[in-house]
Parts: C-alpha cells; structure tokens; sequence
C-alpha cells in the first residue's frame, strides 16, 4: 500500500451487528481489489452503497468511506462527471457524521482534485463543499475550505479569482457594524498574508506596504497572535525595506522571519535566508548569519552555499572571486529577481572598497589599470594623481 493510499485509511472499526456484517465485508472485499482491478473495485463500493440503503433505509458510515475510495478512483480513471455524482453523495452524508470526521474526508478529496489540471473540476468541488457547509451553518469550516481554496489559487496564480474569494473572506470576518471583527484577528491576518504575498507578485509596492502596516496594527492591538502568524509579513517587510535601502531594518526583519520560518518547516526559510546574507553584504556587517544553530544547518544547502561564498568574497573584496561565483552559480542567485535588482549596488560597492584598496600605495595610476582590475572596460591610456 502506498503512503497516499494510508491517507484514506481511516477505516476504523464500526460497532456493527450481524445484519451489517455483509456490508462491512463487502467493503473490505472491494478495497483489497483497489490495486487488482479497479473496475471490479469500483462495482464493489457500489454495491456497499446499495447494501447499506436496502439495509437501514439511508445511507451510513460504510456509504461514506465507499464514496471516498469511489472518488479517488474515478478521479484516477479521470472520470470527472462521476467525481462530481459520488462526491455530492458523499456531501449528504453529514447527517451522522461529526463536523471534524466530514471535514477530513472533504479535505482528502480536495487534496486530491487539487492536483488536477481541470480548474473547472476543482472549482465546482469547492463550490459543493462551500454550500454544503454554509447550508449547515458550519462557519469555521467554510472559512478553513474557503481559505484552502484561497491558498491553492494563489499557487495557480489564479489573481482575478483570489481577488474575489479573500474580500470574501475578509467580509466573513467583519461584524454586524460593518467593521472587522476584533475576535477574528488570527483570520484577518491569514487573509492578509495572502493578500500581501499577491501584492509582491504582482510588483503592487503601494498595496503591499499597506497590508504590511494594517498586518502590524492588528498585531499590536493583538499581543496573544501568534508570532508564525507574522513570518510572512517580516519577510515581505523585508523586501519593502531592502528597496528603501533600510538594510540594518531589512535584515532585523528577515531574520525575525526566518526564525518562524525554520521552527515551521516551511520552504520560504530558504530564499529567506539568502536575503539575509543579501542584506547582510549591503549592510557590510561582520554578524556572522550563520551563529544559529537553524541557520548553520543550512550553510551547505544547495541553494545558499553559493550565496554564502558570495559573502565571503564580497568581505574579502575578491572581486575576481566573486564574478567567478556569478558565473558559475548564475541560475541559483541571478535566477532570483530579487537579488539581481541588488546586484548593481553590490558591485557598486565591491569595487569602491577594491579601488580604495589599489590606489592607496600610489601618487599617480593608470586609468587602464584600474579598469582592469576593477572589471571595466578603459583605453588606458590616461593617468590619474592621487
């Protein structure tokens, strides 16, 4: 069995009498043809859903694991008019379910359409689910499927769409005043770190420092939010203070957000981390970046061992090294547009502390030497006193 397949085991025993015995079998003789045969398996759960309903008069517990697997593996075959059928069934379920136990098997499904080229397919199960919840009154459901969906757009890059889905989340979190809801903080600042993160991507610098500020505000009327809840907007206060050249505030910030980063595990702990040797080179500090534990353990990653010699060039002013590395590692730091916007500023600065270096054992010096050394191109042929 696969680890996927273990994801959808949760077929926990059920108090049964001899009357479901059957049923129960019936499902289990099904779910072992799952890797044999699936048109037999899918004929199989079927079945359970008949045999439960001729049973009891409605569908039970056993109806609802069946129609999971039938999703899944009319999902493999790409059947998605059938998807569609069985993962409605499945919605009607609720009524002998707890919220938890049907929220867990929705996200199962959602996880796996998620993967789906077929938008349509995964809009129109999030559409079924949103309704289904909204008509049982489940909030804080609608509001975590709603918001997975929010996150899943942002992915696909889906901006016109996201637009529409986080006002209305944001509209969810406003109270009867019209005003937001002081009591939904921890959601408004998820539906924030969304919304900044669309705002970086899509190079809006006036509505990302906005959110930044109102991300902040709420944060300080609020001393119980959690700090990980704030990662996302040191990070991208980073970036708004790195393009104000505020480096000293700039790298406080990233290295704020790297801290949650890492205690997470999330995968922006990486590009963070080379933005903070990035403002650690502007900021020509001699703070080791690498003195924590977290940050140590990433010194030999594949994407911050090239920046982590690029520092250490730059604090050498081995500009000859350092253009070495760009060459060689080109994809891995200039790939990031970032730190390529910055790259300007730290040649800039590189070859000032180089000629400060070169001219300071001579009263006179060639213009063409200095060229050279400094990577530029020069006729030579004039000479300077110094």
């Amino acid at each position: 069995m696969s680890d996927d397949d273990m994801l959808w085991d949760d077929d926990d025993p059920v108090d049964s009498d001899d009357d479901s015995v059957a049923v129960e079998n019936q499902y289990f003789t099904s779910k072992d043809l799952m890797d044999q045969n699936i048109g037999k398996a899918i004929s199989g759960f079927e079945r359970v859903l008949e045999m439960e309903k001729e049973l009891s008069g409605e569908r039970g517990e056993w109806s609802f694991k069946a129609l999971k697997r039938l999703v899944k593996l009319e999902f493999t075959r790409g059947n998605f008019d059938k998807v569609t059928e069985h993962y409605t069934q499945l919605l009607k379920c609720s009524s002998f379910l707890t919220p938890d136990q049907l929220f867990r098997g929705i996200n199962k499904v959602l996880d796996l359409v998620s993967n789906s080229d077929s938008t349509d397919l995964i809009l129109k199960l999030y559409d079924k689910s949103l309704n289904s919840m909204k008509a049982a009154k489940n909030e804080s459901t609608w509001f975590k499927t709603k918001y997975k969906l929010a996150k899943l757009l942002f992915d696909k890059k889906e901006w016109a769409k996201l637009t529409k889905i986080l006002e209305e989340l944001l509209n969810w979190c406003k109270g009867s005043d019209g005003n937001e809801d002081p009591k939904k903080a921890s959601q408004i600042l998820d539906i924030f770190s969304l919304d900044i993160q669309m705002s970086m991507e899509r190079k809006n610098k006036k509505e990302t420092q906005e959110l930044y500020n109102k991300a902040l505000d709420i944060a300080k009327k609020n001393p119980g939010i959690l700090n990980s809840r704030l990662a996302i907007f040191h990070f991208c206060g980073g970036k708004i203070l790195m393009e104000q050249r505020e480096w000293e505030k700039a790298h406080s910030s990233f290295h704020e957000a790297f801290r949650f980063f890492e205690e997470a595990g999330q995968s922006l702990r990486i590009p963070c981390l080379k933005y903070i040797l990035l403002a650690n080179m502007l900021l020509v500090s001699d703070i080791d970046p690498f003195d924590s534990p977290e940050a140590k353990n990433l010194r030999h990653h594949a994407e911050i061992e090239p920046m982590a010699n690029l520092l250490v060039t730059y604090q050498n002013n081995a500009i000859h090294d350092f253009e070495q590395i760009l060459r060689q590692h080109n994809k891995t730091i200039m790939g990031d547009p970032f730190i390529r916007s910055f790259m300007d500023d730290l040649l800039r600065e590189m070859r000032t502390q180089v000629l400060l270096q070169l001219i300071k054992p001579y009263t006179r010096i060639r213009i063409g030497f200095l060229a050279k050394e400094l990577k530029y191109q020069s006729s030579g042929s004039r000479v300077i006193t110094c």
